[in-house]
């Protein structure tokens, strides 16, 4: 069993913010995420020792009932437990992204109904949609699209939350029921060939909402990866644009490209501004 370290994390020079300032976020639900994290990158693996309150309390600037409520939380998750005289110990880390779940993260023709862990389940489906107005900013919005919210599950687990706007002449087009099976970007690849011309994405890191927490099964205000993702053709039509929330324990974007590529494309380090 490895060491357990138990000495005080170092103070950033300032506390949490307070609610008003973390979108809402408690501070110990804030807290909670840190060691969370810290779990998950194994600064503190199973069996170790957690600091104990009071160096915690002030490396964070923050009261002692606040490191025991997060504390709280984490035992509720069962990443902890808690003994008096003892100390808090981890008895196990949040799954993290293994090979597989790395494949069906980042695999765009990864099968729903293949078998190998990955699962697409539709929770909504509604024609006649609008383009919302966040998604038009990469392209030229159509009258009409199919929007498709839905869970990938690997393992019984979910790990994104997705909510996409197809073009209805190119969902039109999908085999009937694949939204099912399929990741939608894999259907749009195979539909529109060579008019895909442009594919632009936008990643940020917000907390969990209550949303997030009963789709997801995470912890509110956990940190997750907000993707925007846009699809247009080469006559500047948006195909498809969407949202995809990822928990922040269970994602890992994986990207291979050429070394000098942005030499000679430089809007993919530094995309053009759309007003």
């Amino acid at each position: 069993m490895k060491s357990a370290r138990t000495a005080a994390p170092a103070a950033r020079g300032r506390a949490f913010a307070d609610d008003g300032g973390s979108g809402g976020v408690t501070r110990y639900r804030q807290l909670a995420s840190v060691l969370r994290h810290k779990i998950v990158a194994g600064e503190y693996p199973v069996g170790a020792r957690l600091p104990t309150v009071e160096a915690l309390a002030q490396a964070y600037g923050i009261a002692k009932v606040t490191v025991r409520q997060a504390f709280a939380l984490l035992a509720e998750e069962g990443l902890v437990s808690s003994r008096r005289g003892r100390g808090t110990h981890v008895l196990q880390g949040p799954p993290g992204p293994d090979a597989r779940l790395r494949s069906a993260i980042n695999d765009e023709s990864a099968d729903g109904a293949d078998g190998a862990g990955f699962q697409i389940r539709v929770l909504d489906k509604r024609k006649d949609a609008s383009l919302p107005p966040e998604l038009g900013r990469h392209g030229r919005p159509l009258e009409r699209y199919v929007m498709v919210r839905k869970l990938h599950i690997h393992d019984g687990a979910p790990f994104c939350l997705i909510e996409m706007y197809i073009a209805a002449p190119v969902f039109a087009r999908f085999p009937r029921g694949s939204e099912k099976r399929h990741k939608l970007v894999h259907l749009l690849r195979r539909v529109a060939g060579e008019r895909l011309a442009v594919m632009h994405q936008t990643l940020t890191v917000e907390p969990a909402d209550h949303v997030l927490v009963r789709e997801l099964g995470y912890g509110f205000g956990a940190p997750v990866a907000r993707m925007v993702r846009t699809a247009r053709d080469i006559d500047g039509d948006i195909l498809m644009a969407g949202f995809f929330w990822y928990r922040g324990d269970r994602f890992v974007l994986d990207m291979e490209l050429p070394a000098r590529l942005t030499e000679h494309y430089p809007a993919l380090a530094i995309p053009a501004s759309r007003g």
